[in-house]
């Protein structure tokens, strides 16, 4: 009985968030990182940034290699607000959306 009461007091301190407004919290927090991600180096391109890696033939590669890489494990995730999400906008914002296949 008193596990069934503490479930409830659980359940009830969880706000119900409606799924639009979890699907736009979780946009907007990986947007957030992932623009901030574009200026950091990252040990898959060389420690470079994606931002610097793009710059180079090679380097481009190494960016749409991961870029990919962000998308087949975010949907993968099997969180249904990140499995949607979109990273069309990092292909766009480093010139390489015509490499996108």
């Amino acid at each position: 009985m008193m596990a069934e009461q503490r479930q409830e007091r659980d359940e009830a301190a969880e706000p119900e968030i409606p799924a639009a407004e979890m699907q736009r919290i979780v946009r907007d927090m990986m947007d957030r990182q992932y623009r901030q991600v574009l200026d950091e180096p990252v040990p898959a391109l060389g420690d470079k940034t994606p931002r610097q890696a793009v710059r180079t033939k090679a380097g481009r590669a190494q960016v749409v290699e991961w870029l990919k890489y962000l998308e087949n494990g975010t949907a993968k995730s099997g969180n249904e607000q990140m499995a949607g999400y979109s990273f069309a906008w990092m292909w766009e914002e480093l010139g390489a959306a015509g490499l996108r296949q």
